[in-house]
């Protein structure tokens, strides 16, 4: 019986760190700097950074190879679980670009 693979899909990370455990766990002086290290570490596994620490891969993955790629981040970076507050991956669907909305002006509405 031929087994079924998993679907892949392009993945969107979002994750929010603790800057008082990043003070302890990372660096007191520059506690900011642990998000250019997981910046940089998922750039260069193919992630584009989009806004804050939100990251989408650039390529269709599972999910369980994302989470081996966050388990691996989370050995090379020991200070990781201790300083994450929060960390999710969603699929992402269809993209949209809404900048040509912009594009015309729409007149403003005349108030009675």
């Amino acid at each position: 019986m031929k087994e079924k693979s998993e679907v892949r899909y392009f993945k969107a990370l979002y994750f929010d760190l603790r800057i008082k455990n990043l003070k302890e766990y990372f660096s007191e002086l520059n506690p900011n700097g642990a998000y250019r290290k997981i910046r940089d570490y998922l750039v260069q596994r193919d992630f584009s950074h989009e806004q804050y620490s939100g990251y989408h891969s650039k390529y269709k993955t599972t999910d369980l190879e994302i989470f081996d790629l966050i388990r691996e981040m989370g050995e090379e970076f020991s200070w990781l679980p201790q300083c994450l507050n929060h960390f999710e991956v969603t699929n992402i669907g269809t993209d949209h670009d809404l900048m040509q909305l912009f594009d015309d002006v729409v007149p403003e509405p005349d108030m009675m």
